[in-house]
């Protein structure tokens, strides 16, 4: 449904067809039941004296105006850096139904799994990027890709991960790394290379730098701490 109707501006919000009955019903105006939502808003407005037909002769406060595929769009503001987009869809203002689309964003939960399995991403680092996906506006699959979810990764701590084949070329199998084998190469997750990635130390939980070195002061058992004796820690 590209060029035809929608939704309907309605009472100040931007309604599905369905919401946009019960709207009026709410408001005293008698709308036949049956499935044509549209047909039946039409015969609503020859009964209350409405020309339907020329939206320019009433207000959308007293009846609904049509929005149609092609006027339905939301203007996207929390994206990073600054950067403005937009989704050639609009969600109902009251069900939360994308009109266009004829589905709901999926839940947190819902749209954590779908990130998680999709992307191959862990579970706590799905959660968080379904999180800012969310946050700017992407709640539904349809409107994110690969690159929207590393763009997303990069914000939150992860392992650094990549893949190479166990035997190549006799074999195609292919094997996670947790360290790189040269400089530069790119995590799966986020597209970063490892020496840009922050990792959390497990002694301190603080977030510290890939690269570079992380040590802690130890205490010996029954004898005084010198400064000079410490753990480091490779992260």
């Amino acid at each position: 449904m590209i060029g035809g109707v929608v939704g309907y501006t309605y009472a100040q919000d931007n309604l599905c067809p369905s919401c946009t009955v019960g709207r009026m019903r709410a408001n005293g105006i008698t709308v036949a039941r049956g499935g044509d939502h549209e047909a039946a808003i039409r015969r609503a407005a020859e009964r209350v004296g409405v020309d339907f037909s020329d939206e320019r002769s009433y207000d959308s406060g007293d009846f609904p105006k049509t929005i149609t595929g092609q006027q339905a769009s939301t203007e996207l503001t929390e994206l990073p850096n600054g950067e403005r987009g937009e989704i050639e869809d609009e969600k109902c203002d009251r069900c939360g139904l994308w009109m266009k689309l004829g589905e709901k964003s999926p839940t947190a939960a819902g749209l954590t799994r779908y990130v998680r399995d999709s992307y191959e991403l862990p579970q706590a680092l799905a959660r968080a990027v379904a999180g800012t996906l969310r946050e700017w506006g992407l709640s539904h699959p349809e409107f994110f890709d690969a690159d929207n979810v590393k763009q997303a990764a990069a914000l939150h701590v992860h392992d650094w991960v990549s893949y190479r084949f166990v035997d190549y070329p006799k074999s195609t199998e292919t094997e996670p790394i947790s360290t790189p084998d040269t400089d530069g190469e790119e995590c799966v997750h986020c597209g970063r290379p490892f020496e840009e990635h922050t990792l959390t130390c497990e002694v301190c939980k603080e977030e510290v730098p890939a690269v570079g070195t992380h040590s802690h002061e130890i205490r010996m058992k029954g004898q005084r701490s010198f400064p000079g004796i410490n753990k480091e820690l490779t992260t």
